[in-house]
């Protein structure tokens, strides 16, 4: 268990005056913390005092005997977890981080020693594992062993925890100096940044998502994964609030609490589209279109998902008395405040009592057990008991859970999905997003469905060779050996008599415990013996069915689905959380075979080897360019005000220095910076090569998708409305599998697929330029500085030196930046390009799907179109309620004779009136009452005539046309460029602003070196002084003497403490030396070769 000790006894190495010595305080009660205490009070100085908020209130049940209060210089700090201060790259304890242990500590000579006296009082956090005897002897994940990959070389780790305590034991060093606690200080700055170095952690990550079926063992598998047992939880009782997606990330060490939540609220927009989805999805059952549907398993779907949209609405609502099923169905049209606004108000009342409130849209908090973890989140993720409070889970978009996990160390992003085939169209189209953005899918299903699943193919087709896929089957240790003799005939011989016998050896068990209760002699080592024996023989069947049954499985997946996965290249992974759980805490040697069986310890190391790439590259430039940086940063600050200067000279240096930040500010930073005009240069190719040609070319593609379309009315109306009803993306008998969205764009796909090749060439070649004039500018400001350099021989070559290090790191900010352009670039393609549910042609196409399952083959009765129009009305691109509104208003207007109740801002409660309706005629309610018309107030946008087909028309007629009208009048290609322009130029200006955040602080600690080069003049204390006579311009002239005002160089930082900068320098040599090997290291573990090993070195630099 990592352990932090916070005092030491080694000697003060800056003597100062002594304290006097405090009166003795009278003997007080020392109290335990709790985890109702904060942690944050372990570092107070003044810990468990009789005057700390921490004891103020204390817990009588749990207090101990009266003692004197230790002092705060004897007490050791158990870390909040096994894992709270270790790392994936540093096995070394974090140290206690306070002015006052920096003084009691000699870290610019070595590093920290540890305190080992026994007077020393240890204090246990309450999310603490105590290690207890015999805990070494059992399965540690940590021990596992990883890929054979780059960043998980024994020497390269060992070069990792070799920089990373070299910033910490600086960080700890410079506490010493005062001016390190000065706000404005260089020495504050440096401060903070070795802080930061110390506390590295490599950024790059790589997302998995799981999707899976309720029921087939998904959360078990993260809980596995994350050797956290209880952390996720299934809600396959509650199934509807399944629907939200959970992240699960790693939390870095230096936080006290090993937990961190965080919860996303849906904004005001998404709120109103869910309303106006759930409205749409439950409504759909009981609307005469609902008649036209003749699939039986498509009408099973259809009423199963309007139930579940009536559990959601229900779970937001429950606490209105009003809010029932035909207040929902009965709600009349021509009222003055519809009735998603109704619901939208009752939202807003109930969410501004939220967590965080109304204005808050992410509520985060902190834990020390996985039990509080679990129970905070319980309040957004599940229903509350009370069947009159309103559940929170239906506005939450995405919940973020930080904890220390050995996985996610290694900078994986594991996040649990909802199966978006059972969820209402807004939160599939989210899920479908957020899968098409992960790095890689893993489809989770059972054992015994895995070859008919229809959630696997699902996910299959929806992936559609995006993403790396990858086959999770749970339940692999359900098996019955009676089964498997019955229906496997070529082992059963073999099976049955492995069954005898463990039979035989059960008897026998049984036969020795009843020896041992009547207290024979030797009946206990015989009851062990055969226990042994039995559990060995158990293990060895199950073994040799569960690997024969595994290797069937993954044999018929791959067949069926190999093809339809990216590169041919389908994993499939056979696990069993029970049996993990049952053997995760047996004794090593006995655990690792079992684990083994089970397949997650195989599962996680895949899982390991994901993020690997970046992982390295990103933890190679810490080494390589971050910390030498920084180191020369820090010396600059030592050598600062070593060269001895005449004023005339740091004159003209110092104004050297300002003309190179003027440099350097204009050209990596400014407006006029290569960074900006390259970000201006993309938006101008991408406009030439994308969104120019979409607009160029609008008529012709949409020719060519009304020629689509036309093919489309040739099917029966019957075929047509499935397609509708499933937004254009169906598979039938006559049709086979078929995308509309797809067809409709397919001449656009065909042209632009090239243009999208020559703007990825484009990105590379602009980054080359960027990179080359990243160099260009310390060349140019290198150059002067060579110069001048017998004139500030030390502080000019340290800056000098420093500048190759300083340029490779902005150059490594500047591939990583273009390595997320890049990516976003793909990303954008395929959601342009291509038909899918998160597309941008299917979301423009939507409102047309939705207007057409909405018409009914049983309406007889003929009415001539109605257009609503409203002069107050803006522009706007057509949205779902407004084109349903225009193509069924007038299908349905002749129902509106009948009674219906008078207009009331108030939701009806009358249930008998529907109920006796129902009983009259087929259709539960009128189509008028479930219309986008009914959502939103009737004037809210305009609609032409134009696009309302004539009610008279035969049905199939009507239908059809629907479709054709919107992809002729919509204009859809223009719509289809401005939306695929304004997501390049988002995503485009993130990536840059992230890039321009990192590079401007390198800019910063370069002007801060610059200006450190002479010291700044001391104009509070300007001296007169008379020129020497020795000068041949001294005497008397015109009867006075000469005399010259000179300004005084003022002294720098490091002049000001003379002894700690250079003690600092000879730290810093040390470090540097260290940092050469490391490079070393690094250098040799890329290149595939033997590398040194570090220990010995970092051995004799301790001692």
């Amino acid at each position: 268990m990592a352990s932090c000790a916070t005092m030491t006894t080694a000697r003060d190495p800056y003597p100062r005056p002594p304290t006097p010595t405090p009166r003795p305080r009278p003997a007080s009660v020392f109290r335990i913390i709790t985890k109702k205490s904060s942690y944050q009070s372990l570092n107070s100085p003044i810990l468990m005092s009789p005057m700390s908020p921490v004891s103020a209130r204390p817990f009588s049940a749990i207090e101990a005997k009266a003692q004197d209060s230790p002092r705060w210089q004897d007490i050791n700090v158990i870390s909040p977890s096994t894992a709270s201060h270790r790392s994936l790259y540093s096995d070394n304890e974090d140290g206690f981080r306070s002015p006052r242990l920096q003084l009691l500590t000699s870290n610019l000579l070595g590093t920290h020693s540890q305190c080992s006296s026994p007077g020393v009082h240890t204090l246990i956090s309450p999310s603490a594992q105590v290690q207890l005897p015999g805990d070494e002897l059992l399965y540690d994940v940590v021990a596992e062993e990883r890929p054979d990959e780059k960043i998980f070389d024994t020497s390269f780790q060992a070069a990792l925890a070799s920089a990373k305590q070299e910033m910490k034991d600086i960080s700890l060093a410079l506490w010493g100096c005062p001016s390190s606690h000065q706000l404005g200080s260089d020495l504050h700055a440096l401060k903070e940044r070795a802080q930061e170095l110390c506390e590295f952690e490599p950024s790059r990550t790589k997302t998995v998502g799981l999707v899976g079926d309720p029921g087939t063992g998904k959360s078990s598998v993260i809980n596995s994964l994350l050797d956290q047992p209880y952390l996720a939880h299934s809600n396959f009782i509650d199934e509807c609030s399944t629907s939200i997606i959970t992240e699960y990330r790693f939390r870095p060490a230096h936080y006290d609490e090993p937990f961190s939540m965080e919860v996303d609220y849906m904004t005001v927009e998404e709120i109103r589209e869910l309303i106006d989805e759930l409205l749409r999805t439950f409504r759909a059952c009981y609307i005469p279109a609902f008649q036209n549907v003749q699939d039986i398993e498509e009408r099973r779907e259809i009423r199963s998902r309007s139930d579940k949209a009536w559990l959601t609405l229900e779970a937001m609502y429950r606490n209105q008395s009003i809010f029932t099923k035909a207040s929902l169905l009965e709600y009349p049209s021509n009222v003055k405040t519809p009735l998603a606004k109704v619901l939208e108000q009752w939202s807003a009342a109930f969410l501004a009592r939220r967590p965080g409130g109304s204005e808050c849209l992410t509520w985060s908090s902190t834990a020390f057990m996985v039990d509080e973890c679990t129970d905070k989140l319980n309040a957004f993720t599940c229903s509350p008991i009370d069947l009159n409070t309103p559940a929170l889970w239906p506005y939450v978009r995405v919940v973020r859970v930080y904890l220390r996990a050995a996985l996610l160390q290694s900078g994986l992003i594991l996040v649990d999905c909802p199966t978006p085939r059972d969820l209402n169209f807004s939160r599939s189209r989210a899920t479908e997003r957020y899968l098409r953005n992960c790095h890689e899918i893993f489809a989770v299903t059972t054992m015994d469905r895995a070859a008919t699943d229809k959630g696997v193919k699902d996910i299959v087709r929806r992936n559609n060779l995006h993403r790396p896929l990858r086959i999770i089957c749970t339940k692999s240790e359900e098996l019955d050996v009676r089964e498997v003799e019955r229906k496997q005939p070529e082992i059963s011989i073999q099976a049955r008599t492995w069954r005898q016998q463990i039979e035989g050896i059960q008897k026998q068990v049984k036969r020795h415990e009843a020896l041992r209760r009547h207290g024979h002699a030797g009946a206990v080592e015989e009851e062990l013996r055969s226990r042994d024996l039995l559990h060995d023989l158990e293990f060895g069947l199950k073994k040799f069915l569960v690997e024969r049954r595994n290797r069937r499985i993954a044999t018929h997946l791959i067949d069926d689905y190999a093809g339809e996965v990216q590169d041919s290249n389908l994993k499939v992974f056979c696990v069993s959380n029970t049996d993990y759980a049952k053997h995760r805490y047996d004794e090593k040697s006995r655990a690792e075979g079992r684990l083994e069986l089970t397949g997650i310890v195989n599962l996680r190391k895949y899982c390991h080897s994901i993020p690997v790439e970046s992982q390295f590259e990103t933890a190679s430039a810490f080494i390589e360019h971050e910390v030498p940086a920084f180191l020369g940063s820090l010396r600059q600050w030592a050598v600062s005000g070593m060269d001895t200067l005449d004023s005339d000279r740091a004159s003209e240096i110092r104004q050297l220095m300002q003309k190179l930040e003027e440099i350097a500010i204009k050209k990596l930073v400014l407006p006029s910076a290569q960074i900006q005009l390259t970000r201006t240069n993309l938006n101008h190719e991408f406009a030439d090569s994308v969104t120019l040609p979409i607009r160029e070319h609008r008529s012709e593609w949409r020719n060519a998708a009304i020629d689509n379309s036309k093919e489309w009315t040739k099917w029966p109306a019957k075929d047509y409305a499935a397609f509708c009803r499933n937004h254009g993306a169906h598979t039938l008998r006559t049709t086979g599998p078929r995308t509309w969205n797809s067809e409709i764009i397919s001449p656009m796909r065909q042209n632009l697929e090239s243009n999208w090749d020559f703007f990825a060439e484009s990105v590379g070649e602009n980054r080359t330029v960027l990179l080359d004039s990243v160099q260009e500018v310390c060349n140019e400001i290198s150059a002067p500085l060579k110069e001048r350099l017998d004139d500030s021989p030390i502080a000019l070559k340290n800056i000098i030196d420093n500048m190759e290090a300083r340029s490779q790191n902005i150059q490594h900010i500047i591939t990583t930046g273009f390595a997320d352009i890049l990516e976003g670039t793909q990303q954008l393609e395929s959601d342009a390009l291509h038909g899918h549910a998160s597309s941008y042609i299917n979301a423009l196409m939507v409102p047309a799907y939705n207007a057409a399952s909405l018409i009914s083959s049983t309406e007889v009765e003929p009415v001539p179109p109605i257009a609503i129009t409203s002069s107050s009305a803006r522009k706007r691109s057509p949205s779902s309620a407004s084109i349903s509104r225009s193509l069924s208003v007038s299908t349905t207007s002749s129902i509106r004779s009948r009674s219906m109740p008078p207009p009331t801002p108030t939701l009806p409660t009358a249930d008998t009136t529907l109920q006796a309706r129902s009983r009259s005629r087929a259709p539960s309610i009128s189509t008028s009452n479930v219309t986008s018309a009914s959502l939103h107030s009737p004037s809210s946008s305009p609609v032409t005539p134009s696009s309302s087909p004539p009610v008279s028309q035969p049905y199939d007629q009507r239908l059809k046309d629907t479709i054709t009208t919107h992809i002729t009048s919509t204009r859809l290609f223009p719509k289809l460029a401005s939306m695929i322009e304004r997501s390049h130029r988002a995503f485009l200006r993130a990536a840059f602003d992230s890039m321009i955040a990192s590079v401007t602080r390198e800019v910063d600690a370069l002007i801060r070196d610059l200006g450190l080069v002479v010291p700044p003049e001391d104009l509070e204390s300007p001296s007169i002084c008379r020129k020497e006579e020795g000068d041949g311009k001294t005497g008397a002239e015109g009867g006075k003497e000469s005399w010259k005002k000179v300004v005084v160089v003022g002294k720098s930082e490091a002049q000001k403490y003379e002894e700690f900068s250079g003690m600092l320098r000879s730290r810093l040599a040390q470090a540097e030396k260290v940092m050469v090997d490391c490079k070393k290291v690094v250098d040799a573990v890329r290149k595939g070769e033997e590398a040194p090993v570090l220990t010995e070195k970092v051995e004799v630099r301790t001692k």
